[in-house]
């Protein structure tokens, strides 16, 4: 009985992920499409007067980046069945990216206003920082990560039954 719970429980908890995944892709494309609808398809047309606004695709392609690192971590989620946290960070550093170069784009335009540019200013020195911390965050553990890799070849050269790094990720080993 349990056990024919628990089968459809990760059936059930598969159809999600598929969901989201399929969701994610299409939110994706559906932006990238938009962005050439937006700005460049309109170049092709020798009747309209086009403004080229360089800011917004820049931070619109951003979004969709940050989308495809959270599929990345869908698809991960669904073959592997475990989280990692880099992707999670990856994602808050592309946000972390984007709101700086927003922030520093049209600062021109609050510099006039005293105290708004203030507080654009302590945005950015909180992001500044948060951006440290990610940066650091993704660092680490990828040095963990090469670390056990390290380890388990050391392992497979002393006792050759020992599973490779693939099986201990994907629950094998």
């Amino acid at each position: 009985m349990m056990e024919t719970i628990l089968r459809l429980w990760k059936r059930a908890e598969a159809l999600v992920y598929i969901g989201i995944g399929f969701t994610l892709l299409i939110a994706a494309v559906g932006a990238l499409i938009q962005i050439w609808w937006e700005y460049f398809l309109p170049w092709f047309n020798r009747f309209s007067v086009v403004r080229f606004d360089a800011l917004a695709i820049l931070d619109q392609l951003l979004v969709v980046s940050m989308l495809g690192e959270i599929l990345q971590m869908v698809k991960i989620s669904l073959t592997q069945r475990r989280m990692f946290s880099e992707p999670f960070l990856v994602v808050g550093l592309i946000s972390v990216v984007r709101r700086i170069i927003i922030i520093t784009a049209e600062s021109n335009r609050f510099i006039v206003e005293g105290e708004r540019f203030s507080m654009f200013m302590s945005e950015l020195v909180v992001l500044g920082l948060l951006l440290i911390i990610l940066v650091f965050g993704i660092h680490k553990l990828r040095g963990q990560r090469l670390e056990e890799a390290r380890r388990l070849r050391a392992e497979r050269r002393e006792h050759p039954d020992t599973p490779n790094l693939q099986d201990v990720l994907s629950g094998q080993g």
